[in-house]
């Protein structure tokens, strides 16, 4: 797909170069048709189309090859043309394909959606869904197949349910709930209709309710993979293990 415009960076060097380049593809998280899972916020996923837009690249790694794009709009704002960012994509392991994507507001100040390929598999395994700047909704792919797994819901930024799919048919048969950062109760579906028919309460809350001890600690909830850095740092050298006190000389005996 031809750039209309495009800059490249090296270092600190940046120039106007109107030439033709190659955008990678991202990846694509795949979703299943018949779900129970609630819709996700509405995105407007052309921001990352470059159709109508200046594309400007930056070479991190110094390698002659385009790793980051950043997507700009123009747009009146009080009467002064303005060029907005809508979208960033990133190649994070420099292979040519796009692993980390950002879509931004109207104002291009905050994100709406980012998506990650953490293993590089070609495949979208972490979507995060924002509202007026905060996380409401992230999806996960746990077990790297291509389709979601694991949804968490955000309220204020604290987790309030997470939802699983532990059967890779597409829906949710799990359920988790959380009152003040604690796990509450869990929802199961056992007959595979879509629905809670058996609840659980978490163990700290049957023993509080039980009266016996001190409560169990509260499983921690899964964490989302994070994307790797960029490019691996070479890990610092050793440090050399401190020579040994030198023991003080015996005093002269008395006379």
């Amino acid at each position: 797909m031809p750039h209309s415009k495009t800059w490249l960076a090296l270092g600190s060097l940046a120039f106007l170069a109107m030439a033709c380049a190659e955008t990678p593809k991202h990846a694509e998280m795949v979703t299943s048709g018949a779900t129970n899972v609630p819709t996700p916020p509405n995105v407007d996923r052309t921001k990352c189309d470059e159709k109508g837009k200046t594309v400007i690249t930056a070479d991190t790694n110094l390698d002659q090859k385009a790793d980051v794009w950043k997507f700009y709009q123009s747009a009146d704002v009080g009467g002064q043309k303005t060029e907005i960012l809508t979208c960033k994509e990133v190649d994070l392991n420099h292979d040519g394909k796009i692993d980390l994507v950002y879509y931004y507001d109207d104002k291009g100040a905050t994100l709406t959606l980012d998506e990650a390929d953490t293993d590089f598999d070609g495949k979208f395994d972490m979507t995060r869904y924002y509202a007026n700047g905060k996380v409401v909704r992230e999806e996960l792919d746990t077990n790297f197949d291509g389709k979601p797994d694991v949804w968490k819901y955000y309220e204020d930024e604290k987790l309030v349910r997470q939802e699983r799919d532990t059967n890779g048919d597409g829906k949710v048969d799990e359920w988790e709930y959380f009152e003040g950062g604690k796990l509450d109760r869990i929802g199961y579906d056992t007959t595979g209709n879509g629905t809670v028919n058996k609840w659980d309460r978490a163990p700290e809350n049957d023993d509080e309710s039980a009266g016996g001890g001190s409560a169990a600690p509260a499983a921690p909830a899964p964490t989302a993979p994070t994307a790797p850095p960029p490019a691996a740092t070479t890990p610092p050298a050793a440090k050399a293990a401190a020579a040994p006190a030198t023991a003080p000389a015996p005093a002269p005996a008395k006379k």
